[in-house]
């Protein structure tokens, strides 16, 4: 069984809740509009031409570098525009108390620590191959914490799910296995 919080720091699940995808909202939307922005206002054609400069077939190196930035670019805008369509559902949910609402953000979250735990294993195993020990012990507290505090996000938005389940009265009912000693002499 696992631990429900009855509330998130100092709110209530339902005000943590709102809180927690607030903040996302707000920096998936900066982040977004920092992508357009850099994009709108900057000659990136330029500052392809200063990275290859010293490269012998310059319009591959180019190409190469041009063909990134925009796949990196492109990933980042949708995954904040995923984070942002999945935080105003949860504030949806929250406000209309609708438990499948909240689910999307679950995963997500779900999703977002799983890739963390990947890349914290891969970002050590590099920093093992190297011999450089004291990175790796910094980079398994920074990812630490940062997976710790995503867990416990995730554990406050469940709680609140549950919560509302129960209050509608669909029982979250826990599986058991049953041990008693009738079934065990068949």
């Amino acid at each position: 069984m696992l631990w429900e919080p009855s509330g998130c720091c100092c709110f209530t699940l339902r005000t943590g809740s709102l809180v927690m995808a607030s903040i996302v909202i707000f920096f998936g939307t900066c982040s977004m509009l920092y992508v357009g922005g850099y994009l709108a206002t900057q000659d990136i054609g330029n500052s392809f031409q200063e990275i290859c400069q010293d490269e012998e077939d310059i319009p591959d190196c180019i190409t190469t570098f041009k063909n990134a930035s925009y796949g990196v670019i492109a990933t980042r805008f949708v995954l904040d525009f995923i984070q942002v369509t999945f935080s105003i559902l949860l504030i949806h949910g929250v406000l209309k108390n609708k438990t499948r609402f909240l689910v999307p953000y679950m995963i997500m979250i779900l999703v977002g620590i799983c890739i963390l735990m990947l890349t914290a294993l891969a970002v050590m195993g590099i920093f093992i191959y190297e011999s450089m020990y004291r990175a790796v012990f910094v980079v398994a507290v920074l990812f630490g914490v940062v997976i710790f505090l995503e867990t416990y996000f995730l554990l406050v938005v469940r709680a609140l799910y549950l919560q509302l389940k129960r209050s509608k009265g669909q029982a979250h009912v826990i599986l058991e296995e049953d041990t008693s000693s009738e079934k065990m002499k068949v």
